[in-house]
């Protein structure tokens, strides 16, 4: 017997967002309200209705999300299921800049780091994950560290040039 592969449905729901976000009107019309709304009413763009249309679409991929956790990574639903993905998938989608493309890069990244951070712990023993999320955190902070002085110029003046 063979066993064709299939592609796994996160990645297709990110194929999806990611053609669906680029190439569509309603695409384009959130990334001309996400940038001013003032622009988007301006150009004839009806608000609202863009802002319910993207919360929809985004409670649903929201659900798919939560039908692949119960049922692919979990088999159950419980009150710690989440175990603080919000959180991660923040960091993740800012990292990538809120393409979903990078935001599969900045997953691998963040699960590269955990996973290695995790390894770590059981080669030194570490009985607590406390060491672990430190690390984490300063890698995150860094990072975010790099992207804060990538894109802004920090400049300081001297009380002479203010007068």
């Amino acid at each position: 017997k063979s066993h064709s592969r299939r592609p796994m449905p996160p990645v297709l729901l990110t194929a999806f967002s990611y053609v669906y976000f680029r190439y569509s009107k309603h695409g384009y019309e959130v990334s001309v309200v996400g940038e001013s709304r003032n622009t988007a009413r301006y150009i004839g763009v009806d608000v609202k209705k863009v802002i319910i249309r993207t919360l929809v679409l985004s409670g649903l991929m929201c659900g798919v999300a939560g039908i692949l956790l119960g049922g692919a990574i979990n088999h159950t639903i419980t009150s710690t299921a989440h175990n603080n993905l919000g959180f991660t998938a923040i960091m993740a989608a800012w990292l990538g800049k809120f393409n979903p493309l990078y935001v599969l890069v900045s997953s691998a990244f963040i699960c590269f780091v955990t996973r290695g951070m995790v390894r770590v712990n059981m080669d030194c023993g570490f009985t607590s994950t406390a060491m672990s999320n430190i690390v984490i955190g300063i890698v995150y902070f860094f990072v975010i560290a790099c992207e804060f002085f990538i894109n802004y110029k920090l400049v300081f003046r001297s009380k002479k040039e203010v007068k």
